[in-house]
């Protein structure tokens, strides 16, 4: 696979796009630097290059286990590995012709809620680190997933899809 990343502005500051490509079929995942946690656009950007060789040197058809092997090399970068799992996710759907709530079987779930006042748990799929891991988290129907709007929609479709599987989902 190739693979690229490009530093985008917007009012808030910096971020990071991430592409995947193979076949003429992209895949596109984003970090927003978590501030809270020291990161700025430089850390995410050095995250990216240290994970570069194994993402280069994997297949589309890995798409599931990326995430799990960008983990064990990189385990302090959720963010960048969810994004980099997105983009993967993304691709291989498209590869297949195949929609990305297809590929997640979630056609026949029903549609999520938008829980604008919810008070349960609330799980953050950037600090995850994978879109196979917040697949993998016990009893989803309890809590709602944080779907973060990026600026130009990155990842928004994958997120909505992923909620599906949750009790619904809170919008950042």
């Amino acid at each position: 696979m190739k693979f690229f990343y490009q530093l985008e502005r917007y009012e808030e500051g910096e971020y990071v796009i991430v592409k995947l490509e193979e076949n003429g079929h992209e895949g596109i995942g984003a970090v927003l630097p978590d501030r809270s946690k020291g990161q700025n656009y430089k850390t995410v950007m050095g995250a990216i290059e240290e994970y570069r060789s194994i993402v280069e040197q994997s297949k589309p058809w890995h798409f599931a286990a990326l995430s799990q092997r960008l983990l064990k090399h990189f385990p302090g970068h959720p963010n960048v590995t969810f994004a980099i799992s997105a983009a993967a996710t993304e691709l291989f759907s498209k590869l297949q012709g195949a929609a990305v709530e297809e590929l997640l079987m979630c056609d026949g779930l029903q549609l999520p809620l938008h829980l604008e006042n919810w008070n349960g748990e609330i799980v953050i799929p950037e600090e995850i680190g994978g879109v196979m891991e917040v697949l993998a988290i016990p009893e989803k129907r309890m809590k709602a997933l944080l779907l973060r709007k990026y600026p130009k929609g990155e990842m928004e479709k994958l997120i909505f899809a992923l909620s599906r599987y949750f009790a619904g989902y809170i919008i950042e």
